[in-house]
C-alpha cells in the first residue's frame, strides 16, 4: 500500500504499524474550532448538509473554544480522509473556524 509521506500518511503508517486493519471501516472524527458559538453552530447546520456524515452539535471547551466533530464511517484511506479533511477546513474556515485534526479508533474495537 502506496501512502503519501505527509501527516495523515504519518497516522496511517502509525495505525498499521500498531496492527490495525485499514480496510475495516470505523467512524473517523474530525475536528474543527471556533471562537464563537455562532460560527460554530453555522458550520454544524453547514456541515450537516454534506453526505455520509453525522455533526455532532458545538460543545464549549474550559477555554471557551467551541468545537465541533463530524464523523464519517469509512474505512482510512489516504484520498478519502485527506479529500474530506480539506473539504470540512474549506467549510469551516468560511465560518471562521479551522480544522483540527481527525482520529479514529482501531478496527478491534469498531467490532464489539
Amino acid at each position: 500500500m502506496m501512502i503519501p509521506d505527509d501527516e495523515n500518511g504519518q497516522v496511517l503508517r502509525q495505525m498499521l504499524d500498531d496492527g490495525d486493519d485499514l480496510d475495516v471501516p470505523r467512524g473517523i472524527e474530525f475536528f474543527h474550532v471556533f471562537a464563537e458559538q455562532e460560527d460554530a453552530d453555522a458550520f454544524v447546520e453547514a456541515a450537516a448538509a454534506l453526505p455520509d456524515v453525522m455533526v455532532e452539535d458545538a460543545e464549549v471547551d474550559e477555554e471557551g473554544v467551541w468545537q465541533v466533530c463530524v464523523i464519517r464511517v469509512m474505512a482510512p484511506s489516504h484520498a478519502a480522509i485527506t479529500a474530506l479533511e480539506l473539504q470540512l477546513g474549506e467549510l469551516a474556515e468560511s465560518h471562521r473556524g479551522y480544522a483540527d485534526g481527525w482520529g479514529c479508533p482501531p478496527a478491534d474495537e469498531t467490532s464489539h
